[in-house]
């Protein structure tokens, strides 16, 4: 092997290791957006089934009123 082929190499593995870690930090960057969207789509579901069980204690009250 060579010198000028063995500073080939090097060069070689420094720029995939570049490639590598600018792909590592574009994860990390999606990674928390999902961790964002996860969070509000959790938020929404509580909103719904509390809002749903307001209005099913409602109407439960609603039936028992007219029966009693």
């Amino acid at each position: 092997m060579t010198k000028s082929n063995w500073e080939a190499q090097v060069i070689n593995l420094q720029k995939t290791l570049d490639e590598i870690k600018n792909e590592v930090k574009d994860n990390r960057a999606e990674l928390v957006e999902l961790k964002e969207e996860m969070a509000t789509g959790k938020g929404a579901v509580r909103a719904v089934l509390w809002i749903g069980g307001l209005l099913g204690a409602i109407w439960t009250i609603m039936k028992i009123v007219k029966l009693g």
